[in-house]
C-alpha cells in the first residue's frame, strides 16, 4: 500500500473513531462489508473509489479534487475544523432533554407561530452545540417550556422562544456569556486620542 493510501486509510479510521462508530456500525451505514473496512484500515487491501465514496459519505466527509496550489489552505482549514471543541456530555444531555420537551409540546398540537419559531431557533442553536460551555441556559429554557401545559401556555412559548433566540444569537456571534473577556488596553496611545 502506498503512503497516500495509508494516510487515507488512517484518516478514515480516525474519522470513524471520532464519530464513535464501530466498524460494524460504519459497515451498516456505508453498505461496505465490515471485513473490507477492517482490511482497508489495516492496510491489507487497496481502497477502491466506490468504497472510499461510500465510507466517506457515511462519515459525513466530502471527497474533492483540489488543485495542488490550494492543498495547503485546504489542509489548514480541515485541521481547524477537526480541532474544533466538542460539546460536553452534560451539554449533549441537556440538548437531548430539550429536544424531548419540544417533541412533547408538539404532541399537544399547539398551533402557534411562537412554537414554530422556537423549533427553528432550536435547530439553529444545535449547530452551535460545541460552543456551549455551561448548559444552564438550556435548563432555563426547558423549565420555561414545562409551563406550556399550564394556563400560560402561549406566553411560556413566547418566553422560551425569546430565550432561545437570544442564546442562539450569542452562540452565533461566538461569545458565550461566561466567555466574555474585556479586550486588553493598548500599551501606548497616539497623541490626540482620548482615554475613555
Amino acid at each position: 500500500m502506498s503512503y497516500e493510501s495509508e494516510k487515507l486509510a488512517a484518516t478514515l479510521k480516525t474519522a470513524r473513531e471520532n464519530k464513535g462508530l464501530s466498524q460494524r456500525a460504519l459497515s451498516a451505514r456505508a453498505g461496505v462489508p465490515q471485513s473490507h473496512i477492517s482490511k482497508i484500515e489495516s492496510g491489507a487491501v487497496n481502497l477502491t473509489v466506490s468504497s472510499l465514496t461510500a465510507i466517506a459519505n457515511a462519515l459525513d466527509l466530502e471527497l474533492a479534487l483540489v488543485p495542488r496550489k490550494a492543498a495547503p489552505a485546504v489542509r489548514t482549514l480541515t485541521r481547524n475544523v477537526s480541532d474544533a471543541p466538542k460539546a460536553t456530555p452534560e451539554t449533549r444531555k441537556e440538548i437531548a432533554r430539550l429536544a424531548k420537551q419540544l417533541e412533547h409540546i408538539q404532541s399537544l398540537k399547539i398551533d402557534s407561530p411562537a412554537f414554530e419559531n422556537l423549533q427553528r431557533q432550536f435547530r439553529e442553536m444545535r449547530q452551535f452545540g460545541n460552543l456551549i460551555r455551561n448548559p444552564d441556559t438550556l435548563r432555563s429554557i426547558r423549565k420555561a417550556l414545562k409551563a406550556v401545559e399550564g394556563e400560560g401556555g402561549i406566553a411560556a412559548l413566547q418566553d422560551a422562544s425569546k430565550q432561545m433566540k437570544s442564546f442562539r444569537n450569542t452562540l452565533a456571534h461566538g461569545i458565550a456569556n461566561e466567555d466574555r473577556v474585556r479586550l486588553p488596553r493598548p500599551a501606548y496611545r497616539l497623541d490626540g486620542e482620548n482615554d475613555e
